[in-house]
């Protein structure tokens, strides 16, 4: 069974690896709101990996949490995960864009 997870317009889920070509980054905000300044954090042994177009992934060595303030707090055990940020589509407009919090 597979590790997912809803964190309002992030989707986490478990992964076998993380691409070998991503830079870890020095920070464990994953997502930031755009209006309230409201941010998707993670607490614990963590390292988060940065693909330049955008991918992100992390990486938990024991265990950690993802908190935000809107949000209830997320246990993540310990692995590998993907974040994916939620799209939406405008078929009037032919448009695709990023939900934000």
């Amino acid at each position: 069974m597979v590790w997912i997870a809803r964190h309002g317009d992030l989707l986490i889920r478990k992964t076998n690896e993380i691409p070998s070509n991503l830079k870890s980054t020095n920070t464990v905000i994953i997502a930031e709101g755009e209006k309230t300044g409201h941010k998707h954090q993670l607490q614990g042994n963590v390292t988060v990996y940065k693909q330049e177009l955008g991918s992100l992934y992390f990486k938990v060595k024991t265990s950690a949490e993802l908190v935000h303030q809107e949000h209830k707090i997320i246990h993540i055990p310990e692995g590998m995960y993907r974040v994916e940020q939620e799209r939406e589509f405008n078929p009037f407009e032919n448009v695709r864009r990023v939900v934000l919090d």
